[in-house]
C-alpha cells in the first residue's frame, strides 16, 4: 500500500490494542516457535539483539530497532544467547491497513522510542482513556511507515549508532558493537561516520564527554578526577589532555573562569 493510502487508512481507522506488554526472553510470554497473529505486530528492542525468519526472509535486529510483522506473515525468532533480548511488544488491531512486507527500523532521535512507551504506558493503565490510546496507536503507525519511506531513500545511515553513543558515551565504546548495530564492516562505518560528522568516532564520542563534563565542572562539587571517570575517561590525564584540545582551556582554568564570573 503507498504511502498516503496508508496514511488515509490509519486516520479512519480504529485500531484496537490486541496484546501490550515488556518483557525479555526469559519471560513465558515469548514464542519461540513458527507462529503468525491476526494483527500486526510491533517490536521495539530495548536490548540485546535478534534475528528471525519472516515469510521467508531473515532480518537481524539490534538495540533500539523496531520491527513490524505484518498481520497473518508467520515467523520464527531465534536467539542469540550472548545478547538476550528486552522489547515492548504490540499488536494492533487494525484490518484495513495492509503492510505487505516486514519492517526493520534504526532508531532516531528517540522517536520511535517514545512512540511506542505512550502506547504502551497508556494501554497498561488501569483506567485507559480510550481516545488517547487510539491517537497513540494511530501516531505510532503513522511514524512507523514515515520512517521506512525515509529509510528507503537512504537518509538514515548511522542514525542508530549516533543515538546509541549519545546514550552510552560514559561507557566503554567499541567499533566493533557500533558496527554490529547497522549490520556494517568496522572500516566502513569509519569512513561513512567522518562522512556523516565530519569526526571520527572516537573524537565524536570524546566531545560529548567534554561537553558532559564542562557541565559537571560548572555545577557540581566534584573533583577534576572524578568528573574524568564520571564521563568515560580511563585516565585524569588523558582528559586534562583532550579537554585543552578540546576547549583552550585546562579543566582548572575553566572551572575557575566560571565561578569568577
Amino acid at each position: 500500500m503507498e504511502l498516503k493510502k496508508a496514511y488515509e487508512v490509519i486516520r479512519g481507522s480504529k485500531p484496537k490494542l490486541r496484546f501490550c506488554e515488556w518483557f525479555d526472553e526469559n519471560s513465558s510470554m515469548w514464542n519461540f516457535e513458527l507462529h503468525s497473529h491476526p494483527y500486526h505486530e510491533l517490536i521495539y528492542y530495548m536490548d540485546g539483539k535478534g534475528n528471525a525468519d519472516v515469510s521467508g526472509t531473515n532480518l537481524k535486529f539490534s538495540l533500539y530497532d523496531t520491527t513490524v510483522y505484518p498481520a497473518h506473515q508467520q515467523h520464527l525468532d531465534k536467539r542469540i544467547p550472548e545478547r538476550p533480548r528486552e522489547i515492548i511488544c504490540l499488536w494492533i488491531d487494525i484490518p484495513e491497513l495492509e503492510i505487505e512486507e516486514p519492517i526493520r527500523l534504526h532508531e532516531r532521535d528517540s522517536i520511535l522510542g517514545n512512540a511506542f512507551r505512550l502506547v504502551y504506558q497508556e494501554g497498561k493503565r488501569d483506567k485507559q482513556d480510550p481516545l488517547l490510546l487510539e491517537y497513540a496507536m494511530k501516531a505510532l503507525m503513522l511514524v512507523v511507515l514515515r520512517e521506512e519511506k525515509e529509510s528507503v531513500e537512504g537518509s538514515r545511515m548511522l542514525d542508530c549508532v549516533i543515538e546509541y553513543i549519545k546514550n552510552h558515551y560514559a561507557e566503554k565504546i567499541s567499533l566493533d558493537e557500533l558496527a554490529e548495530l547497522e549490520h556494517i564492516s568496522k572500516s566502513y562505518l569509519s569512513r561513512k561516520f567522518k562522512e556523516r560528522t565530519g569526526l571520527s568516532v572516537i573524537s565524536y564520542i570524546n566531545r560529548l564527554r567534554i561537553e558532559r563534563s564542562r557541565q559537571f565542572l560548572m555545577m557540581s562539587g566534584l573533583s577534576i578526577d572524578e568528573i574524568a571517570y564520571q564521563v568515560g575517561f580511563d585516565s585524569p590525564k588523558y582528559f586534562h589532555r583532550v579537554f585543552k584540545e578540546i576547549t583552550g582551556e585546562s579543566p582548572a582554568g575553566f572551572r575557575r573562569q566560571f565561578k569568577s564570573l
